[in-house]
C-alpha cells in the first residue's frame, strides 16, 4: 500500500435516501425474482375471477327470475367480498414469504452486511412488499368489478365514482396489510406461524368474537385489521355485520396495526443477532 492511498480519505458514506434506495432496489430483486411471488399474484387474480364470475352467474339467475332485484346489486359489495375471502389471504401469503424467506437459508446474514443499518432493511423490505401489495390489491379488485360488468352489466349499472373507491381503497388497505405481516413475519421469522398468526387476526379471531353473540364482544371484532379493513374499502357496504361504525376510523385501525407490527418488528431485528 502505498503512503497516497494509505492517507486517503474514505469515501463519504452514502445519504440515508440513496441508502434507502439501493436497499428497496435489492428486495425487488429478492421478491421479483421469486417464483412464489407470481404465484401469489396468479393465485389472487385467478381467485377473484372465479368468485367474480360465480357470485355474478348466481346475480344474473336471480335478475331472470325477478328484474327488481338488479336495483339492489351492488357491485363493489360483491367485488370487497371477494377481497375478503380471497385476496388479503393471499397478500398475507406474499408478505410473511418476503419477511421470512431469507432466516430459513440464513440469508438474512448476507443481508445485513449488505446494508448494515437493520431500519433501512425492515424499510426497504416493507415498501418494496406493501407496493407490490397495493398494485395486487388493485389488479384483482378492477378485475372482479369488470368481470360481474360483463355479466350484470346489461341489467345494474356500474357507478364507476363508487368503484374506483374501491379500488383505491382494497389497494391502500392491501398495502397496509403488507405492512402489518412483513412486521410480524421479522419479529417471528418463521412462514407458518407468520401465515397462522395473520389467519387469526384477519379471520379467525373476529369470527370467534362474533360467534359469542355477546354484543360488546362483537363489536370488539371491528378493531381487528380484517373487519376494519372491508368495513373500509366497501366503503360500509359489506354486506355483514363489520362494525358499530363506518368511514375512516376504520382506515386509523388498520394504520394502528401497521405501526405496532413494525415497531415490534424493528425491536426484535435490532435486539437479535442476524
Amino acid at each position: 500500500m502505498t503512503r497516497e492511498t494509505a492517507d486517503a480519505p474514505y469515501p463519504p458514506a452514502p445519504s440515508t435516501g440513496r441508502a434507502l434506495a439501493r436497499a428497496a432496489a435489492m428486495e425487488w430483486t429478492k421478491l421479483s425474482s421469486v417464483r412464489s411471488t407470481w404465484w401469489c399474484l396468479g393465485l389472487g387474480l385467478f381467485g377473484m375471477a372465479a368468485f367474480a364470475l360465480l357470485m355474478g352467474y348466481s346475480a344474473a339467475d336471480r335478475i331472470a327470475e325477478d328484474p327488481a332485484v338488479a336495483s339492489g346489486f351492488s357491485y363493489s359489495q360483491l367485488t370487497s367480498q371477494g377481497v375478503f375471502y380471497l385476496v388479503q389471504f393471499v397478500v398475507l401469503t406474499l408478505a410473511a414469504l418476503a419477511a421470512t424467506n431469507e432466516y430459513a437459508d440464513r440469508g438474512v446474514t448476507s443481508t445485513l452486511l449488505a446494508v448494515p443499518r437493520r431500519g433501512l432493511v425492515l424499510a426497504a423490505r416493507t415498501a418494496v412488499t406493501a407496493g407490490f401489495a397495493f398494485a395486487a390489491g388493485v389488479a384483482a379488485t378492477t378485475l372482479g368489478i369488470g368481470v360481474l360488468w360483463l355479466l350484470i352489466g346489461a341489467h345494474a349499472p356500474l357507478d364507476t365514482e363508487y368503484a374506483a373507491r374501491t379500488v383505491l381503497g382494497a389497494g391502500v388497505c392491501m398495502a397496509l396489510f403488507a405492512v402489518v405481516f412483513v412486521g410480524i413475519g421479522t419479529a417471528v421469522r418463521g412462514t407458518a406461524g407468520t401465515i397462522g398468526v395473520g389467519f387469526l387476526l384477519l379471520l379467525g379471531l373476529p369470527l370467534v368474537l362474533q360467534l359469542s353473540q355477546v354484543q360488546w364482544l362483537n363489536d370488539l371484532a371491528a378493531v381487528m385489521p380484517g373487519f376494519a379493513g372491508v368495513e373500509f374499502y366497501a366503503s360500509g357496504d359489506v354486506g355483514f355485520y363489520t362494525a358499530p361504525h363506518d368511514g375512516a376510523v376504520n382506515l386509523f385501525v388498520v394504520l394502528g396495526w401497521a405501526a405496532a407490527a413494525q415497531l415490534s418488528a424493528y425491536a426484535e431485528l435490532r435486539a437479535r443477532d442476524a
